[in-house]
This record gives C-alpha cells, sequence and structure tokens, in this order.
C-alpha cells in the first residue's frame, strides 16, 4: 500500500468515525478535533495528487 492509499483509507476511517461522532451527540470540540484531523490528512492527498500531476 502507498503513501496515497494509506491516507485514502486514514480519510475514510475519520470520516465513518466524524459521522458515528455527530450521530453519537458527541460534544462539537470532540467532532471540530476530528475534523481538524481529517482537513490535515485531506490536504495531504491533494498535496500528493498535485505533485503527480506536476
Amino acid at each position: 500500500m502507498n503513501t496515497k492509499e494509506k491516507i485514502e483509507t486514514q480519510v475514510e476511517l475519520l470520516r465513518a468515525k466524524m459521522y458515528n461522532a455527530s450521530e453519537s451527540k458527541l460534544q462539537n470540540q470532540q467532532i471540530i478535533k476530528i475534523s481538524q484531523e481529517l482537513d490535515v490528512l485531506l490536504n495531504k492527498l491533494e498535496q500528493i495528487e498535485e505533485n503527480n500531476y506536476s
């Protein structure tokens, strides 16, 4: 599994975690933290894709 695939897997796991957190009525701070982690991974994924197309 390459780096891009690993990040894509992590993104899917965090998306599911965020969805479950919102369904289970966790505090907004916890959902925000998950969302921020997801943002970091999505930015990394975008950088990888940009580098592959350069």
